[in-house]
């Protein structure tokens, strides 16, 4: 999977969000609000193809504190809201 590179991350007012850009997002009416883990995968993974476990891969080399099983659950339910919310291709 990949990102659209029709969004920007920005920080407004001192949250973080990514923004639709471009014609095709004309309709585009609303922002996505990532927390701060959100964003940093957004960021790392912005501009190359990657997979589940590649995140998951990333977050253990990372952050600490939870089980790659944990990461795992909380990773699906990142990218299926990413999905939702049309920012991946």
């Amino acid at each position: 999977m990949r990102f659209k590179t029709s969004f920007d991350l920005r920080n407004i007012c001192g949250e973080t969000v990514l923004i639709a850009t471009g014609a095709e997002h004309v309709d585009f009416g609303h922002l996505i609000n990532l927390n701060e883990t959100a964003a940093d995968i957004y960021t790392h993974f912005a501009d190359r193809d990657f997979e589940v476990a590649d995140v998951i891969d990333y977050l253990q080399a990372h952050y600490e504190g939870a089980t790659r099983e944990q990461m795992a659950t909380d990773v699906d339910k990142l990218i299926e809201s990413f999905r939702q919310s049309g920012v991946l291709q």
